[in-house]
């Protein structure tokens, strides 16, 4: 390595010779560099001591040569891995090139303003986190430092300064850098463990999701098989079983006549309760003939039972829908019809369907007592508002609850087509 203090003397050589009170600077601090005097650079800042495994890497910025080479040289004798530059575009380079953990800048440049250039690197994402320190010896009002650490600088030094005072300031500087690095690679870990775990817990509602459906489609089938054995089998079994009695009544003396038609009452009782616990098990024609007609025969089915008249209002559907969206739509009407009867205490309710391109929608709006949604969504009870909830957020849907007591309640539900998967054959049904 040249020594510093040939260096000095070559700089000021192209500075001219003729020029005493440069030169006689010069020579004063290579002189300083050289032999120390009293400031021992390399015992304040070395890498061992300071716990460094490599280097830190220093860009000086200057367009005077004299202070260029001489904290350049400064910092060097402290162990430190320095590059120099003396404008802005070349700042620019080195420091894309080289990502200096420090950058000593001049705020007078010839081609740009330190301030400015300052700004440029914390606005571009490949220079934002160096570390830049302004340095000047014209611009040191409380003013002009205000503006440099506005400008995203994260120190200003204002010049003449010892050489012991600015290896001290660097060294502390370099220590929060390290820090702040330090902290920047955690937040990074962090944000990354927190993405791979964000990315697990996605998957595992994926798959809990995706069990949930397989849960409802097999309550469906098995819904679907016990109420086709009961209407099919068991029904036909007490039907033969009737008429095996009213045969016999024809027969049988009156004493044990009247006791055969009172066990013909019986069948009939149960053989109307087999098949009513058939259709509320599953409708077979909402699977034969589809969404529509089995939501007409049910409104017509509930007005017999309860005495409320259901108004239903809808659009065009002119055709099936996926099976799982037929079957969450009658789940869902059929639950918040029998809540309008528990709870309501009307004689009319409204029943909205609608189908876009997109989704398709039902509404059951009544004018009854109301409730408070966020108490009858957390009770979680025989309400049934919970399993309609989660009926539709299975599917990828909205489920929306407003009411108000003594001025009703609407219910709203909208389910993407999408999430059905694809339709049934219509099967000589119509819609």
């Amino acid at each position: 390595m040249v020594p510093c203090s040939m260096r000095f003397a070559a700089v000021f050589k192209q500075l001219g010779e003729n020029n005493v009170g440069l030169l006689a600077l010069g020579h004063k601090w290579a002189k300083r560099i050289s032999n120390g005097r009293g400031n021992n650079a390399a015992a304040l800042l070395h890498p061992h001591e300071s716990g460094m495994s490599a280097p830190n890497k220093i860009l000086v910025v200057d367009d005077n040569p004299v202070v260029l080479l001489g904290v350049s040289e400064l910092l060097r004798s402290a162990g430190l891995d320095v590059m120099e530059a003396r404008n802005g575009a070349e700042t620019l380079r080195l420091a894309r090139q080289h990502q200096p953990d420090l950058v000593l800048l001049d705020v007078v440049l010839p081609d740009t303003n330190g301030v400015e250039l300052c700004r440029r690197f914390k606005a571009d994402p490949e220079l934002q986190f160096l570390f830049v320190v302004l340095l000047s010896s014209l611009e040191t009002s409380t003013g002009s430092k205000v503006a440099g650490l506005d400008a995203g600088a994260d120190g200003y030094i204002a010049r003449p300064i010892e050489n012991r005072e600015l290896l001290a300031k660097v060294q502390a500087l370099l220590r929060i850098q390290r820090a702040e690095a330090a902290l920047r690679r955690a937040h990074d870990g962090l944000e990354h463990r927190v993405q791979e775990r964000t990315a697990e817990l996605a998957r595992a509602n994926d798959a809990l999701r995706a069990m949930s459906l397989r849960l409802v489609e097999v309550q469906e089938q098995e819904r679907r098989f016990i109420a086709r054995e009961l209407h099919d089998e068991t029904g036909q079994v007490l039907t033969g079983l009737k008429m095996v009695v009213d045969q016999a009544v024809l027969g049988a003396p009156e004493p044990v006549r009247a006791q055969l038609n009172q066990a013909v009452e019986l069948i009939d009782q149960l053989i109307g309760r087999v098949r009513s616990l058939s259709l509320e098990l599953r409708p077979q024609m909402l699977d034969d003939l589809g969404l529509l007609v089995a939501l007409e025969w049910h409104f017509k089915r509930y007005t017999q039972q309860t005495g409320i008249r259901v108004d239903f209002q809808r659009t065009e559907v002119a055709r099936r829908l996926p099976t799982t969206l037929e079957t969450a739509i009658y789940r869902i009407a059929q639950e918040a019809l029998t809540n309008v009867a528990r709870h309501a205490g009307v004689k009319e309710v409204i029943v909205r369907l609608w189908l876009d391109a997109e989704r398709v929608g039902l509404q059951v709006e009544d004018k009854g007592t109301g409730l408070v949604v966020e108490a009858a969504l957390a009770a979680r009870n025989s309400s049934g508002l919970s399993g309609m909830r989660e009926r539709a957020e299975l599917l990828g849907g909205d489920f929306t609850l407003d009411s108000k007591l003594g001025e009703g309640t609407r219910l709203t539900v909208e389910l993407p087509l999408l999430a059905g998967g694809p339709a049934p054959s219509t099967n000589g049904g119509s819609q």
